[in-house]
């Protein structure tokens, strides 16, 4: 599977209508773009935690509508032969990243992040930030 699967920094940045982000956006196939599990769980708890809910809930869930959502069930294996091969190596990674950038590795394809220090340590892992 070619695409790019785009972490929950992207996804706050095409919320809050950063540029460069949605110019990438429309330079790509939107169809090639994937969000996963993961992500919808960030930016909900993002919604809930902040001062407007209700209209950020709304706005979180309109994008998550319009987007392909890789479930955590196709991309378990992969996570869970990760964070092993990671902590015997003395690299702990935050779960969410992990989920996030296991299930971009597990279904090919390219991570699209802010953060790129958080998915650097995942092996085979291709990496783009559109910032």
């Amino acid at each position: 599977m070619n695409g790019y699967l785009l972490d929950t920094s992207t996804c706050i940045f095409l919320l809050r209508g950063k540029r460069s982000v949605e110019e990438k956006l429309n330079e790509i196939d939107v169809e090639s773009c994937y969000i996963s599990d993961a992500v919808v769980a960030e930016l909900l708890f993002g919604a809930y935690y902040s001062d407007r809910v209700e209209e950020n809930l709304r706005q979180v869930d309109a994008f998550v509508t319009e987007m392909k959502v890789i479930p955590f069930d196709q991309t378990v294996q992969v996570f869970a032969q990760e964070r092993a091969k990671l902590w015997k190596a003395g690299k702990k990674i935050e779960d969410f990243d992990l989920l996030i950038g296991c299930a971009a590795k597990a279904m090919g394809l390219t991570i699209v992040t802010h953060n790129r220090k958080h998915f650097e340590h995942i092996e085979g892992l291709d990496i783009e930030d559109w910032v």
